[in-house]
């Protein structure tokens, strides 16, 4: 049985390729246990529908898995309809954390393209259903006794198994086997290329015990944090040394959570050896100057800290969990322990923020000693507190009528099906205006003669280290691409967001 993996390209939004694990991993299991599986990441390689489809008829496979965030769904299910045009025998999978929070609605829905939904972490869940259906081929008989299945059974009722639990011992899993995907990444974000070095991306745990408002994982993972050892991360750390990998990114929900594991982690790093630049999300209020000192001993060379807001009431919003007033400890903490690169990520636009709000928490990172910061609209999909807190104040409904470019074609669509930015939903158009011209101008301000101080100090910083040297070089080398894109982000609203609200 062949079965191919996609992970869809975005279309309208700036894209950061970096290696997809979710499709990592299944590709690996489904390979280890006999079946013929094929992956391909058409968001890194900017391919179009009919490229991918083209990858399809070429394959010619007998199940085609998708893994879906909100932003990508619309797109995916114009795929899935090219699909079934083409060969409606073949079966449609979904997977990931929209298709997770919308399962019923999406077969409710689209129940003639999608056949199955995996719902929560799919590793086995899919490996039983493509065996099923191996076994199963006239199609007479339903899984119904697979946990974490969602789909239409043969009389047409729409089924949903029981939840399938969460994989408690990572350490089972196989080390997804990186060469599945033809292409070449590199250290990327938001546009920026970093670094021109060869480029993967690890996990060292699963979950986060918190519950950020605006963020999925805590009820995709159940709010349950699941760390792997550190003997078996070090071992796939070694084994993607030998691959020739020299960037990696941990892609972690919470990295840093447990400072003595990520010290144990270290110390294995430095017995082994391990030469890797390395990089990681962190939190505000996890940073023990020992943990981050290990850290940068053994190859960290970023971080990136989610501030969101420099205003408490704000971040009260968010259920950070974080005071403004650690903002700069854990600045001053990773400045000392010489960790090279400090990333500042950031969300404007919040439920009832205002303009001097938004305008506060561009000021705390124009006079901040980091080193690059990205701005984010905030968004509102399935999944999320917000996303609640918007219904049950009526605010918003799921099947709201709204407007959205798909590739060229404005299309009406149901709110639940994208995502909506939170100023499309509370402010008039003009005021939307005056936050989007603010947002753009906070990277106009921070790349100013206003942080010359700041500035002197990163140049200062970079003649000390060969890999911010490099780093600068990459970015000026490629600034021009990525100013288009911010600009893009700015100017073209359905390209950069694909909402247009009557």
């Amino acid at each position: 049985m062949k079965i191919a993996l996609i992970n869809p390209n975005l279309e309208t939004r700036i894209y950061s390729p970096w290696p997809p694990l979710g499709i990592l991993y299944l590709g690996t299991i489904l390979k280890g246990n006999g079946f013929q599986v094929n992956l391909l990441d058409a968001a890194a390689q900017n391919y179009s529908k009919k490229n991918i489809l083209k990858w399809i008829k070429k394959i010619k496979p007998d199940i085609v898995g998708i893994t879906i965030f909100s932003v990508s769904f619309l797109v995916s299910m114009e795929l899935a309809k090219e699909i079934k045009q083409w060969n409606p025998n073949i079966k449609i999978v979904l997977g990931h954390y929209h298709p997770t929070m919308q399962a019923q609605r999406i077969i409710q829905k689209y129940g003639d393209l999608i056949d199955y939904i995996v719902r929560g972490e799919g590793e086995y869940i899919l490996l039983e259903l493509c065996r099923f259906l191996e076994k199963h081929t006239n199609n007479q008989k339903d899984p119904e006794n697979i946990k974490g299945l969602t789909f239409k059974n043969s009389n047409g009722r729409i089924i949903s198994t029981p939840d399938a639990p969460l994989i408690t011992n990572l350490d089972t899993l196989p080390f997804p086997e990186r060469n599945l995907l033809d292409f070449d990444y590199k250290w990327n974000f938001g546009g920026f290329e970093f670094s021109k070095s060869k480029l993967t991306t690890i996990i060292s745990s699963r979950g986060c015990p918190f519950n950020c408002s605006y963020c999925a994982c805590s009820k995709f993972a159940k709010r349950r944090w699941r760390p792997r050892s550190a003997e078996n991360i070090v071992e796939e750390l070694l084994l993607i040394e030998e691959q020739g990998y020299t960037e990696v990114n941990f892609v972690d929900d919470n990295f840093t959570l447990r400072p003595k594991r990520v010290i144990k982690l270290c110390e294995l790093m430095k017995k082994e050896k391990i030469d890797l630049n390395w990089h990681t999300d962190g939190r505000v209020d996890q940073t023990s100057q020992n943990m981050l000192c290990w850290m940068s001993k053994v190859g960290c060379r970023s971080i990136w800290f989610g501030f969101e807001s420099a205003n408490q009431r704000i971040l009260d919003i968010y259920n950070k969990h974080t005071k403004v007033s650690q903002f700069d400890t854990a600045i001053r903490k990773t400045r000392k322990a010489n960790i090279n690169l400090i990333v500042g990520l950031f969300m404007l636009g919040a439920p009832t923020e205002s303009l001097d709000e938004i305008k506060n928490t561009i000021t705390f990172a124009v006079n901040s000693d980091i080193d690059i910061p990205f701005f984010n609209v905030v968004e509102i999909f399935p999944g999320i507190t917000l996303w609640d807190d918007f219904i049950s104040k009526g605010l918003i409904h799921p099947e709201d009528k709204i407007k959205i470019l798909i590739g060229n074609e404005i299309r009406e669509v149901e709110r639940w099906e994208t995502t909506s930015r939170v100023i499309d939903v509370l402010l008039s158009p003009e005021e939307q205006e005056i936050m989007l011209d603010t947002f753009f101008n906070a990277y106009k301000r921070f790349f100013s003669f206003e942080r010359k101080k700041y500035m002197i100090k990163t140049v200062l910083r970079a003649l000390k280290s060969k890999f911010m040297l490099n780093m600068m070089g990459n970015i000026m080398s490629n600034i021009k691409d990525a100013m288009n894109a911010i600009i893009t982000f700015r100017e073209s609203k359905p390209k950069g967001f694909g909402i247009y609200e009557d």
